[in-house]
């Protein structure tokens, strides 16, 4: 929460009028020692300063409107620090920021006066004798500013004053503190009181948050939907655009940049909610990176989850140690820790509880640590044995979910010390976190070995496939060459039967071709006889012919060689008669 409080002008003038309030017997040493404190105020810093939710206006570092969530009532242009006179839109944030912003701590004066008083403290010399009686008085001071403004309550007033006087001591936790805690932390300084514990403060991270939220976040639509889902029914969260959505917002999309790997979850809206209603965002944001890194929640986000598992399972064995009749009832209706106590370690019992609740679940957890979780979780269950064993699938999730606070509604404190009475010995939880570990990574040697047979077993899946394939070709082919054969085998007996036809033929053929040369040679042997008779008569006349033949040509020869010898006297007398006529020319 952002409680509106007047600007200071200097520490000097808060410490003067812390001063003025301490009692008039001595005044003379206050007075004496003031100038110092105001000397020493004015050349330092205060520490507290860095990290009180009740930090005065003006020293804010208003974040630029472009970098906060769009909103109507967000549209004023950002404060320029320093400038000679606060500009209308200074006025306009200054007017906004007036508004309550919690229902938590509605006394801004008072706190403004505590702040004062503390500041002074802080840069009081301890070395200095004069300082312890005036760190005293101070320390009684900040008492009856306390119970002055918390009348009716029954807290050690003295207790927290020494807190708030000497925080920067605060290193260990003590049993004192945890017996105080587990009182109650005082609703005024619950804040403060939660940083302290948590070493949040860190300048460094507090200039990157406002650096982160000039950035946009891959997860703002995200972020912008789940703002009316957390919790709608509370008066600071509940308008749409108030500011109680913008821190929410602010804080939420800041650590989605801040830690990329977890990113965003729905669940982490509810972890801030409680931090808003008890400082400003910025601190808001340091408590949730501490609650993440130093805490161990970041385990609860990651993508893995693995911090989340981790927890479910150490509850699980808790469940089953101290409430044996409860694990057995809830393993045989079904219903396991994932269903009902993911939620509960994810918001820390934020998401459904009542914030008185939720409240006092987080002054423990700061003071001894995440692992008390387990005492709330099993203390609810412990309270609420009886109706659970009384109730089946259906209404004992819903009862899980919804009523399980209902019978510490009203009664935080007993809430706590029925809680803190369980013990959960440090070494008892590290065991199981041991046998966690073990189980995952047999788990994961399991699972790495049955990706490994999967692999194998799709290799030889592929492999049958293929034979198979190759299967059902081979069938295929043999079904053909099984038709072809049968095709064959019919063609065949047709040939045989074909062939036995042929061969009877042919048997009558031979036996036809074997008696018709003997019945053709009976029947024309007369004419054959007669051809041959009338053959060798022509055969003799034949003769005969050639012979005359023969006679004609040795005839013919005679004349042709006769027709030579008359051709070649022709030729010769032809050849004188030329000879003679060319004679008788000359």
């Amino acid at each position: 929460m952002r409680p509106p409080t007047p600007p200071r002008t200097s520490t000097s003038t808060t410490s003067t009028t812390s001063t003025t309030t301490t009692t008039t017997t001595t005044k003379e040493t206050i007075v004496e020692d003031t100038s110092d404190t105001e000397s020493v105020a004015s050349s330092t810093k205060s520490i507290f300063t860095l990290w009180s939710p009740f930090r005065s206006a003006s020293s804010f570092n208003i974040t630029p409107a472009s970098s906060r969530r769009p909103s109507k009532q967000n549209s004023a242009p950002a404060i320029v620090v320093g400038s000679p006179r606060p500009s209308d839109s200074f006025v306009t944030r200054q007017k906004r920021l007036s508004r309550p912003t919690s229902i938590i701590s509605p006394l801004p004066g008072f706190q403004e006066a505590l702040l004062a008083q503390m500041e002074q403290l802080n840069f009081t010399n301890t070395s200095d004798p004069k300082s312890k009686v005036i760190k005293n008085l101070k320390r009684q001071s900040i008492r009856h500013s306390l119970v002055s403004q918390n009348k009716g309550d029954d807290y050690d007033w003295d207790f927290w004053a020494g807190i708030m006087c000497d925080y920067q001591n605060l290193n260990k936790v003590n049993k004192e503190l945890i017996k105080h805690i587990r009182v109650g932390i005082p609703s005024s300084i619950r804040g403060m009181v939660w940083q302290l514990l948590a070493k949040s403060k860190d300048e460094i991270l507090v200039a990157k948050y406002m650096d982160l939220l000039k950035l946009s976040s891959p997860y703002d639509k995200m972020i912008q939907r789940d703002l009316a889902r957390t919790f709608p029914g509370h008066i600071y969260f509940k308008e749409t655009d108030g500011q109680g959505q913008e821190g929410l917002y602010n804080v939420v999309r800041a650590f989605s940049l801040h830690d990329e790997v977890v990113g965003y979850c729905q669940g982490l809206a509810f972890i801030v909610g409680p931090l808003l209603l008890n400082m400003p965002d910025e601190d808001a944001f340091c408590v949730l990176v501490q609650l993440m890194t130093k805490y161990g929640l970041r385990g609860h986000f990651t993508p893995e989850m693995d911090g989340l598992q981790l927890r479910l399972y150490q509850f699980d064995a808790l469940v089953k140690e101290h409430l044996p009749h409860v694990a057995r009832h809830l393993d045989q209706q079904g219903v396991n820790s994932t269903m009902y106590a993911s939620q509960w370690f994810m918001t820390l019992f934020a998401y459904k509880f009542p914030l008185n609740l939720v409240f006092r679940i987080y002054d423990v957890i700061f003071t001894e640590g995440i692992g008390s979780i387990f005492k709330f979780a099993i203390a609810l269950l412990k309270k609420n044995q009886t109706t659970i064993l009384g109730l089946d699938f259906e209404h004992l999730l819903d009862f899980l979910k919804n009523g399980l606070f209902k019978e510490y509604k009203d009664d935080d404190r007993r809430f706590v010390s029925d809680a803190c009475e369980l013990e959960f010995p440090a070494k008892r939880i590290l065991q199981l976190e041991k046998e966690y570990k073990l189980q995952i990574q047999k788990e994961l040697a399991d699972q790495n070995m049955m990706e490994e047979l999967q692999k194998t077993n799709n290799i030889l899946k592929k492999q049958v496939e293929q034979l198979q394939e190759k299967t059902n070709t081979l069938k295929k082919e043999d079904n053909d060459v099984r038709g072809q054969l049968k095709e064959t085998l019919d063609q065949l007996n047709s040939l045989k039967d074909e062939g036995s036809s042929l061969s009877t033929l042919v048997e009558s053929l031979e036996s036809q071709v074997k008696s018709v040369p003997i019945e053709i040679e009976a029947k024309t042997k007369d004419e054959f006889e007669g051809f041959c008779s009338e053959n060798a008569n022509l055969i003799g006349k034949n003769s005969s012919l050639e012979d005359q033949l023969q006679k004609a040509e040795s005839i013919l020869i005679d004349i042709k060689i006769r027709y030579a010898q008359s051709e070649n006297d022709k030729e010769e007398l032809h050849r004188r008669l030329y000879e003679l006529k060319k004679l008788m020319s000359f």
